[in-house]
Parts: structure tokens; C-alpha cells; sequence
């Protein structure tokens, strides 16, 4: 038996921990950018003019971003167009902006504004789960 023993065990356990801590932050990282996502998903839903048709609310869309690598995501669009070919991304960004008649309703600037301070809300979420799960 040697002198270090202990030490050694001690090192050998941060090792160990030190090579989850990778995961288990990559993990909480992606469940705080889903739970943003669909924050401010709900908040386009719940806050899109509706029309005579309703189809820029129908046209609202979350997809994961799986077409670029190394890249986690999520594109939140009105996606389509309407019976006069324009698209509702277009007509969102009208309503949001507003033009020189009218102005504007800013709906997806305020939707936006939700995600201010999410890397706070990403490294909180980071220190719950190492505390959790180490």
C-alpha cells in the first residue's frame, strides 16, 4: 500500500466525472433550447393576427434543424403561401413591421424578446443537472 492511495482514488473519481460533466451539459443544453423554442412558439400561436381565413396562424411551424451539422435548432416559420401566391413569411413580417399606412403589431418582435438572457437560463439549467446527476 502506498502513501497516495487516497489521492490517487480521489483523482481517479474527478476523472470520471469530469468526462460526464461533457454529456450531461450537451444534454442540458439541448432541453433548455427546446423549452425556449416552444416558449416562443407558443407565444407566436397565441399572439398571430388572425385573418378573415386564418391561414397565417395555420402556417406557423417548429422543426428541428437537422440539416447542418454540428448544430442544434429550431426554425420557427410561417411556411406556405397564400391563395394569391405570397408567402405568409411575408405577410408576417408586414403585420410584425407594419408599412407608412399602418403600423405595426409586433408580434414577433415581442415573441422574440423572449429569449433575451437565455444563456443565464442555459448555464442555470447546466448547474441543475451536473448537481443532479453528479
Amino acid at each position: 500500500m502506498s502513501w497516495n492511495d487516497g489521492a490517487t482514488k480521489e483523482l481517479g473519481n474527478f476523472f470520471d466525472n469530469l468526462s460526464r460533466v461533457g454529456d450531461v451539459a450537451v444534454g442540458a443544453v439541448k432541453a433548455q433550447i427546446d423549452d425556449e423554442a416552444d416558449r416562443v412558439h407558443a407565444e407566436l400561436e397565441r399572439t398571430v393576427p388572425r385573418g378573415e381565413t386564418g391561414g397565417l396562424a395555420k402556417s406557423l411551424t417548429k422543426n428541428e434543424i437537422t440539416d447542418r451539422r454540428d448544430w442544434y435548432g429550431h426554425r420557427i416559420i410561417f411556411d406556405g403561401e397564400d391563395k394569391h401566391g405570397v408567402p405568409y413569411q411575408r405577410i408576417a413580417n408586414i403585420l410584425n413591421s407594419g408599412t407608412r399606412h399602418k403600423s405595426g403589431k409586433r408580434f414577433i418582435t415581442k415573441a422574440i424578446r423572449r429569449l433575451r438572457n437565455m444563456s443565464d437560463r442555459i448555464n442555470d439549467r447546466i448547474d441543475d443537472e451536473i448537481n443532479k446527476k453528479l
